[in-house]
């Protein structure tokens, strides 16, 4: 039996510069440390902390500043990804990135898995979509790892979660980049942001889902935007044996 690992997704934490403005209700600040504390004391210490976008509701430096202060006493290592309310400009800033603007793509290997990082943002537009070239090069990449599994990290959803607000902005081109997933069996999970709400759906074998917000949560499986509850919550993701496993922890 090989050993299991253990990481924590958390997304659109949407923090401002002020630390006492809220989000539909919600302190985006105080829900992101009470999450932070939450993993600081689960008794299955993750590995990796991974970040799926809106880092920031207002794009300022500050914003940025308090998310980094926040994650480092943790000492975990932490991936980030933006959202569609990120500027990366401002990011690289903070963080010491090189990021390139709708190209934030990047993969690795961790320890029998192998994880693909890809951009689904167009800065700044709401919905997501991926050019030509991230799709080529995604399938290139996960054509070379036919002997490993794969989990993709994303922001924007490329599957509707049937609530048609927040799948008018979905990813464009889901169907080209579900393509790619379909004929990639090594491919296990695709994890998600942006909707605010738990979504979780094994389509065509792949495990599809999305993280709870720490900001506030949306009534799931609606036509029209609705705040359902200020809770913050954080995806628990364990893997062995090639398997991914995932719960919902709120705090």
């Amino acid at each position: 039996m090989s050993l299991k690992h253990n990481l924590v997704q958390i997304s659109d934490t949407h923090l401002f510069s002020d630390k006492n403005l809220s989000l539909k209700g919600s302190n985006t600040y105080s829900n992101l440390k009470k999450t932070i504390e939450a993993v600081s004391r689960l008794k299955e210490k993750p590995e990796l902390v991974l970040l799926t976008g809106d880092l920031s509701q207002d794009y300022t430096p500050e914003s940025y500043k308090h998310l980094k202060e926040l994650l480092e006493p943790l000492k975990i290592k932490y991936y980030l990804l933006p959202g569609n309310h990120d500027d990366v400009r401002i990011i690289n800033k903070v963080f010491q990135y090189n990021w390139v603007k709708d190209q934030v793509d990047y993969s690795f290997e961790y320890n029998e898995w192998f994880f693909y990082f890809i951009d689904s943002t167009v800065f700044p537009n709401n919905w997501g979509e991926l050019s030509d070239k991230q799709l080529i090069d995604f399938d290139k990449m996960i054509s070379l790892k036919k002997n490993i599994p794969i989990i993709v990290f994303m922001h924007h959803h490329p599957v509707p979660v049937r609530s048609k607000w927040i799948d008018e902005m979905a990813l464009k081109n889901a169907d080209a980049f579900n393509k790619i997933i379909r004929k990639n069996p090594q491919i296990k999970a695709v994890l998600f942001g942006h909707v605010h709400q738990v979504f979780e759906e094994i389509i065509d074998g792949v495990f599809y889902t999305s993280a709870p917000a720490t900001s506030y949560q949306v009534v799931p499986r609606v036509d029209n935007f609705a705040v359902e509850k200020l809770v913050p919550g954080f995806k628990f993701i364990s893997l062995q044996d090639n398997k991914f496993s995932s719960k919902v922890i709120w705090v």
